[in-house]
């Protein structure tokens, strides 16, 4: 707030001494632009025209330059927000530590290749960032487990989307991208998680998500399995493009490696 009450009493400041200098300098300044006598008493007649003119122009651009800076700290006190959720749920979850930097990583990568620039691009970051952000009210001993979960504990790990829905939702300048955080567990055929959505029903964003989670899952070490290799992750792709992936994101996940 003390930032935004700067900016605005600096407007404020620039738009007085503008009105100060044209009231005793603005016949000098109109003589500077035309020494035609004819012309000269024109513009002095239209001169409160162009005072509204040059003064609206000028407070149009220091409200941009304003609110340009204030969007800049807005996002940047969001991001550190989002750093430290991401941060506690890699204290709580010692598997995900990375993960959420790596999705966020190729996802951004999917989605340039894919032609998506300015807020769809920012939304896609966000939403792989806090994609797993559910995972941090989980019981840690299920999230941990070195051995196979049971069904009731699988269960449990499947309400991450929602959770992390729930999470993100409630906060007004994130709520856009919580929908793309729902939905990156569906399945191209439509067999996965929470709502059974299929094909071009899951929007783009969780489609990207999807692999890049998937790659980063499967080329990573856990408790319960050992990583794989980036041929093998090839042809686990491979062998889901279609089924549990978008045909299309996977041939565009594939350009991506092979320019990395």
């Amino acid at each position: 707030m003390n930032c935004e009450f700067k900016n605005l009493m600096k407007i404020v400041l620039y738009y007085m001494l503008f009105g100060i200098f044209w009231i005793f300098y603005s016949a000098k300044f109109i003589y500077l632009l035309t020494k035609d006598p004819s012309t000269y008493i024109v513009l002095e007649h239209y001169k409160s025209y162009l005072y509204i003119f040059i003064t609206t122009l000028l407070l149009y651009k220091m409200i941009k330059s304003s609110y340009l800076k204030i969007e800049e700290s807005n996002k940047k006190f969001q991001q550190d927000i989002v750093q430290s959720f991401i941060t506690a749920l890699e204290f709580h979850d010692k598997y995900t530590k990375g993960h959420s930097d790596s999705v966020a990583f190729f996802s951004v990568k999917i989605g340039k290749e894919l032609g998506l620039k300015g807020h769809n691009l920012d939304d896609l970051y966000w939403a792989a960032t806090m994609h797993d952000i559910g995972k941090i009210i989980i019981p840690v001993e299920i999230l941990n487990k070195p051995g196979k979960l049971t069904d009731k504990e699988y269960k449990i790990i499947k309400d991450h989307p929602r959770i992390g829905y729930e999470i993100v939702s409630k906060n007004d300048s994130l709520k856009k991208v919580s929908k793309y955080i729902l939905h990156h567990h569906e399945h191209w055929d439509g067999n996965g998680y929470p709502e059974g959505l299929k094909g071009d029903e899951i929007p783009l964003l969780s489609q990207i998500i999807s692999v890049a989670d998937s790659w980063h899952a499967m080329t990573s070490k856990r408790a319960y399995k050992n990583k794989l290799t980036h041929e093998e992750a090839i042809e686990e792709l491979k062998k889901n493009k279609g089924i549990q992936f978008s045909p299309e994101i996977i041939n565009i996940f594939f350009d991506v490696l092979s320019s990395n």
